[in-house]
């Protein structure tokens, strides 16, 4: 139970204004609303209008003494259970310990006054206090719930006896509804399974569409893309400078589109082939691919790390298109660094296997990552960095292929990293 975050009242009841002072010091640290009286009778007024969750109450006060101010706050039913805690320095100890508890103390400190104790003990009242406080005051919200409760419950029967009154006529009806229900059932179950059927046969047409489209595009591509090269060859001393600044852009873009072809029939051979696994030797498919890489940028300054890796059951050629693309995108997009940082490793997590790729290049805003792995999606403005935006969708596409699930973790200017799992089939 947690108690009720209000401030609770304390008094001190002190003839002498220093030793009140002092007290309230010793206490402040509690928080607590601290009320001070200079004799017993000033006391009683306060506690006729306020609860107190503790009494610092001194003994030896003139007129009315502690004692007898103990006495008169015990006889009221109201006030018979706020805890007194007798503060004294008289010398006298037994009798007077003897006579406070007899007057319903919980406690007698003597003089001089230990600050942590004092503090330690006041604090413990504070907190019973409010304790207690809060169970009555859910004790009167469980008594007004309880009250409540009584008066929906009746509304309720009544309510039902209305609804059972009516129920009976509404069986048959729902009979009746149920019949055609099952009727209907069976001719949407019908209607179902003919829908289905044509919708697989819709994309397995439109599967091979897609694919012949991708793969007959490749020769118009490649024909205009040797169109502009012969003009350039053969003509560039004829033409104006501005037409061979035009022919060069339509052999780039017609290049440009023939590696997007050639990505999107990666795509559409890695979504109807049938996956075919064996043990592979990760590590050493990534120091092939790494060698490979290194040898296409010579001039660069790349610190490769290959961390140890498993050996996992894969489609080995597929395996070796996401360490491909993953490496690839690490070398690109460093390229604006003095120094690259390349890493590839595996860690356990849950276990399993999550192979991972860290770069130290220009990152990506995790905002944005929603677009990473989707077909012809880019981060990154074409003339910065080169690509299709087929790569990742690739690497997401074998991933999940194998079972596995692939993410990023990124921020601008601050690199990225690629973790992906193999699913069950990547566990040997």
């Amino acid at each position: 139970m947690t108690p009720i975050d209000t401030k609770a009242n304390i008094l001190l009841v002190d003839d002498r204004e220093d030793k009140r002072l002092a007290m309230e010091t010793v206490i402040a640290d509690l928080d607590q609303n601290i009320v001070q009286a200079a004799s017993g009778r000033e006391a009683l007024r306060h506690l006729l209008h306020q609860n107190f969750a503790v009494i610092l109450l001194d003994v030896n006060m003139p007129g009315m003494d502690g004692f007898e101010t103990a006495h008169l706050i015990r006889q009221r039913k109201s006030l018979e259970n706020i805890p007194i805690i007798f503060v004294s320095a008289i010398s006298d100890t037994e009798t007077h310990v003897s006579r406070g508890y007899s007057l319903g103390a919980v406690d007698y400190i003597l003089a001089p006054i230990v600050p942590e104790i004092l503090r330690a003990k006041v604090a413990v009242f504070v907190e019973l206090f409010k304790i207690t406080d809060q169970v009555k005051r859910q004790a009167e919200d469980l008594r007004l719930a309880h009250s409540e409760l009584e008066k929906r419950v009746e509304e309720r029967t009544r309510e039902l006896a209305r609804v059972n009154r009516s129920l009976q006529k509404e069986v048959k009806e729902r009979q009746r509804a149920e019949h055609e229900l099952r009727n209907l059932n069976g001719k949407l179950e019908e209607i179902v399974a003919e829908r289905t059927a044509e919708l697989l046969s819709a994309n397995r047409e439109l599967e091979t569409f897609s694919y012949s489209i991708a793969h007959d595009l490749r020769a118009p591509f490649r024909q205009i893309h040797g169109y502009a090269e012969i003009l350039q060859e053969d003509f560039s001393e004829i033409l104006p400078d501005e037409a061979t600044k035009y022919l060069s852009r339509i052999a780039d873009k017609s290049r440009e589109m023939e590696r997007m072809v050639d990505d999107l029939l990666r795509l559409f051979v890695v979504a109807k082939q049938p996956l075919t696994a064996a043990d592979e030797d990760l590590g050493a498919m990534a120091q092939s691919v790494m060698s490979a890489l290194r040898a296409e940028v010579p001039e660069r300054q790349i610190e490769w790390t290959l961390r140890t890796l498993p050996v996992v059951r894969c489609n080995g050629a597929l395996m070796r298109q996401v360490l491909e693309n993953l490496l690839n995108n690490a070398v690109k997009y460093t390229r604006p660094r003095t120094l690259a940082q390349i890493e590839l490793g595996c860690e356990r997590q849950d276990s399993q296997d999550v192979f991972y790729v860290r770069d130290n290049g220009v990152g990506f805003s995790m905002e944005q990552v929603d677009r990473l792995f989707g077909v012809f999606q880019r981060l990154h403005r074409p003339e910065e960095f080169e690509g299709t935006g087929v790569g990742l969708a690739l690497v997401a596409r074998i991933v999940a292929k194998h079972g596995g699930r692939v993410w990023a973790r990124s921020s601008v200017d601050q690199g990225a990293t690629f973790y992906f799992t193999l699913g069950k089939s990547g566990n040997t």
